[in-house]
């Protein structure tokens, strides 16, 4: 299907361009089906000298030349976007959001004509290919879009389908999850600068760190809990500061994060915060 179709991005942001990077370097499609949105004319113009795709200012043209329309909006602005191009909309057509919280039934509603309609839930790791991409159908979808989705998607990263009641956790478990580990990383850089070590050498240190583990969670059968433990030994260096994290309540603070993470997720995804 995607060798004949024309997507269009609406939005094209730092999501978008990742997807559209993605697309074009995969050669998943010809960077000529790609039709891409937004209101800067200069960052619409990096885009095309940038990947060979064409661009527009106008929203509704986009929708109205368009195959497959990705909406990058923020959520809190989708509303509009729908309101002010629902006629352009037509049947045959494959919706593809990825605006956090927003149902496939309040989506579905606005453009009518039964079309399908996936909703998305991509990671900041799309920019450099590693992105994890949960995706579910709407009420008009099918296994050909399932298709659609894991195909485009999997140009930035891997993708899983689900049940969309899961989107809302998910969104605060992985869409939210690449900040949990950048904030933990600026905490330990300054740790470092605070112990005297000049901020280049904290900053490499934990960067290095940081990728180490997580190809040893990737690579590797262990858990994270095992992992901790292997290196974990009675009252070592380790152990002292993981006594000391247990006894501030980390996981439990952590864990109540993720929970205001899902909690906004769910007033974003409220109808009545956007235009009907």
């Amino acid at each position: 299907m995607l060798d004949r179709s024309t997507i269009g991005v609406l939005g094209a942001g730092n999501m978008g361009e990742a997807l559209i990077a993605g697309l074009v370097k995969a050669s998943i499609v010809e960077p000529h089906q790609v039709l891409a949105s937004r209101r800067s004319e200069v960052a619409l113009a990096y885009l095309a000298d940038t990947y060979g795709i064409r661009t527009t200012t106008d929203n509704s043209a986009l929708v109205g030349d368009s195959d497959i329309v990705v909406l990058a909006t923020k959520p809190q602005v989708l509303g509009e976007v729908l309101a002010e191009t629902a006629a352009r909309f037509r049947p045959g057509q494959v919706v593809i959001s990825i605006a956090a919280g927003v149902t496939t039934t309040f989506i579905e509603d606005r453009i009518g004509n039964d079309i399908p309609v996936i909703r998305v839930m991509p990671n900041t790791p799309a920019l450099v290919g590693e992105a994890m991409s949960p995706y579910c159908l709407g009420r008009h979808g099918s296994a050909t879009q399932a298709l659609v989705a894991s195909q485009i998607f999997s140009a930035v990263g891997v993708t899983v389908q689900v049940e969309e009641d899961m989107l809302d956790a998910i969104t605060a478990l992985s869409g939210t999850g690449p900040a949990y580990l950048f904030y933990l990383l600026e905490g330990l850089i300054e740790a470092g600068k605070a112990m005297g070590l000049p901020e280049y050498l904290s900053r490499a240190l934990v960067r290095q760190t940081c990728y180490g583990a997580a190809k040893l969670v990737v690579e590797t059968p262990r858990t994270p809990r095992q992992l901790r433990a292997q290196v974990t030994s009675p009252q070592g260096t380790t152990h002292a500061a993981m006594t000391h994290l247990d006894s501030l309540g980390f996981h439990d603070q952590l864990r109540q994060a993720v929970l205001k993470a899902r909690d906004r997720a769910r007033e974003l995804g409220s109808a009545d915060i956007r235009p009907k």
